[in-house]
């Protein structure tokens, strides 16, 4: 069955918006077609969103699509965010006033329905349907910009300002819009006649037009932009602008974004070879010590079972169980990951003629860059998904902040082979997919979510939190929730699935507990040379040291990282729709960890059991700065910049610092410590305090 996406831009449309809904709501589409009704509140500033939701509550069988930006762009940009979400196979733009009638929706449909029309513009000027009558020089201006569109265009359209504009999908969809206030008019209806072959109708429309004291927003300065849009998309860039539909939608971004990329990597790129260059300076072993500890823990599955062909007996670090065998208390999801990059390894040993005993320095090479794709892919994905609901700078700021001024820099170039680096990856790759799975569930967007959830879940059971993530992105009621659930139950294949993809992710975790063990399920920290691993603070959560405490305090080693924490009390109290699903993660994780054992996971560079939410935590920080962005201070822009330079450099420092120094770790550790390497690490100067001890 079709579906017409209603694409409905609102700006301090309070007082009308559930009006228009109740209408839209009334009309009765011709051959059985669906409605999608897809609202984008631009930052109103009185009570739309609150209108909006309550509609939305009210009215659970109609689909309605809620999206609200976070900073006032303009009417187009609202049109282009509606577009991409639409998902109908007609969309056509609906004003949140009342001045045009949804019973009219099936005269425009009518010319498509027939095959007849890609686009048909609804014209209050043709016809004989009713008008309410207001300004004469409003009158002459919209025929003047139409006569003039017109003779760019070659069309002959009587009423190129009109709201009405119904498109085939596949037409708008494929066209790059740029104009995010009022110049939508002129620039869609410019683009669209360069198209080869497009078919444009136009049909008699009715017009309730209103006054600016009812709320009319349009001005004269609208005018003088649309005419210079009708020169520039009419003139100067005459091709149609539209994208190979042959390509891919990530195609599509890298090419849009070609010069992000190549900046952001080779910044990556380049910051790698320093820490190389750094490693091997000052380590006689180099990348041998990437394969330590934690780290070793996590990797030996790879050579126990490629080069030994024994996983119960080759194990380096591993508890020997009474029966013989070694038990490695970490999981494999992180082998996984790592797996391709090894084999690249042993590729490299077996060609150059060296052996492979798995543990060379190549392999941590190479593990080193598997780190780094994954870090790097991570933070692609996060600053796609920022930047649809934050402006370009603020995204670059924040995922430029997430890298350099936080702990994941270390986990990624120093100590590759622990588990942190991994888990962002997949856990960012985990909802940037929830929204399109929630959109459109199906086989595709199903793997995509359950895979990298199942084998997160393998490298830390914690992360299982984040699947609360899919159960509330987005919902903002009780209502929403009770959708939620239904939503579940009415795709529960998708949902069984989930659990087997699960399942197949974690056998030859469980067939290896069952050859060492005899057991299928096992809590694997109880076999360890450390006693009582668990969670022993479940009534005593360590939240403070957790957040503030000098041994590896959250706060205290990423301070960027305190915008998040104003920003989820900022984003709570403008109620933003995509909250509860942060802050419940959030504070969940933040429980588990403050009731660990080990509640400060010392032995480590900050505090490395938050690493892998990084990306979650980014949007509370994007918000903060959005927030600060649009005011148009530039003193507040270029002291942000300024901190955010001030906190990557002295992170780095400290980052270095720490992997010149084994012994900067542990329960000894005290403030006065901490204000030493600070101090030494903002002045540039050497470390001394153990660097002879390499």
């Amino acid at each position: 069955m079709p579906t017409l996406s209603i694409v409905i831009p609102a700006y301090n449309e309070g007082k009308t918006i559930h009006l228009i809904l109740d209408r839209v709501k009334a009309v009765e589409l011709t051959d059985g077609i669906k409605k999608e009704i897809i609202i984008v509140n631009d930052c109103s500033t009185d009570n739309t969103g609150e209108a909006i939701i309550r509609y939305k509550s009210q009215n659970p069988s109609l689909e309605i699509k809620y999206h609200r930006h976070e900073i006032n762009k303009g009417k187009g940009a609202a049109i282009h965010t509606g577009i991409h979400e639409a998902s109908g196979e007609y969309i056509i733009i609906q004003d949140a006033d009342l001045e045009y009638d949804p019973q009219e929706y099936n005269l425009l449909l009518k010319p498509i329905l027939q095959g007849s029309a890609d686009v048909v513009y609804g014209s209050r000027f043709a016809g004989g349907e009713p008008h309410r009558i207001l300004f004469f020089w409003h009158t002459i201006g919209n025929r003047f910009l139409t006569f003039l569109s017109n003779a760019f265009s070659n069309l002959n359209l009587s009423d190129m300002e009109t709201c009405y504009k119904l498109f085939r999908g596949e037409v708008i969809r494929n066209i790059p819009l740029k104009e995010n206030r009022f110049g939508f008019e002129p620039e869609v209806t410019q683009k669209i006649a360069r198209i080869k072959g497009i078919r444009i109708y136009e049909v008699g429309i009715s017009y309730y037009g209103r006054t600016y004291e009812e709320g009319k927003k349009i001005g004269w300065k609208d005018g003088f932009r649309a005419m210079y849009c009708i020169f520039k998309y009419g003139l100067f860039q005459r091709n149609t602008g539209q994208t190979d539909e042959s390509k891919s939608k990530l195609a599509k971004w890298f090419t849009r974004n070609a010069k992000l990329l190549t900046v952001l990597l080779a910044a990556l790129v380049f910051f790698s070879a320093g820490i190389h260059l750094t490693n091997r300076y000052y380590c006689e072993s180099g990348y041998k010590n990437i394969l330590t500890s934690d780290g070793l823990g996590y990797f030996q599955y790879l050579p126990a079972f490629f080069i030994h062909h024994d996983l119960a007996h080759a194990q380096k670090y591993a508890y020997t169980l009474p029966n013989g065998m070694l038990f490695n208390k970490y999981t494999c999801g992180v082998a996984y990951l790592q797996a391709p990059f090894y084999g690249i390894a042993d590729c490299y040993l077996y060609l150059t003629g060296q052996k492979a005993t798995g543990y060379t320095a190549v392999h941590g090479f190479f593990i080193s860059l598997g780190a780094l794709f994954y870090a790097f892919t991570g933070l692609l994905l996060l600053f796609y998904m920022l930047r649809k609901q934050f402006s370009t700078i603020v995204s670059w700021l924040v995922v430029i902040s997430v890298f350099y001024a936080t702990n994941l820099t270390y986990y990624t170039l120093a100590e590759s082979a622990m588990s942190h680096v991994y888990s962002f990856f997949l856990i960012m790759l985990f909802i940037f997919k929830v929204p399109e799975f929630i959109k459109k569930p199906n086989f595709v967007n199903t793997i995509l979510i359950g895979l990298p959830l199942a084998i997160a879940v393998l490298v830390r059971p914690t992360n299982a939190v984040i699947a609360l993530y899919l159960l509330l992105f987005n919902v903002t009621s009780l209502s929403d929730f009770r959708n939620r659930i239904f939503f579940f139950f009415k795709n529960r294949k998708y949902m069984i699935l989930i659990l087997v993809i699960s399942m197949l992710v974690f056998l030859p975790q469980m067939a290896y507990w069952h050859l060492t063990t005899g057991k299928w399920f096992v809590y694997s920290y109880q076999y360890s040379y450390k006693a009582n691993e668990s969670f022993i603070y479940w009534k005593n959560p360590k939240v403070f040291q957790v957040l503030f405490g000098s041994t590896s305090g959250w706060l205290i080693y990423s301070p960027v990282m305190i915008l998040s924490m104003i920003g989820l009390v900022w984003m709570v109290i403008k109620k933003h729709v995509n909250t509860w699903a942060i802050i419940i993660s959030f504070l969940l994780i933040l429980y588990l960890n403050a009731s660990w054992w080990c509640y400060s996971f010392d032995c480590g560079f900050g505090y490395r059991s938050l690493v892998e939410y990084y990306g979650l935590m980014a949007f509370p920080v994007a918000f903060v700065l959005q927030k600060i962005w649009t005011k148009r201070r530039y003193a507040a822009k270029a002291l942000i910049i300024a901190l955010i330079v001030f906190l990557g450099f002295s992170n780095i420092r400290m980052a270095m610092i720490y992997t010149w120094d084994p012994c900067w770790y542990g329960p000894d550790w005290t403030w006065k410590n901490y204000q030493k390497v600070w101090k030494t690490a903002l002045s540039g100067e050497t470390y001394k305090v153990s660097v002879h001890k390499l």
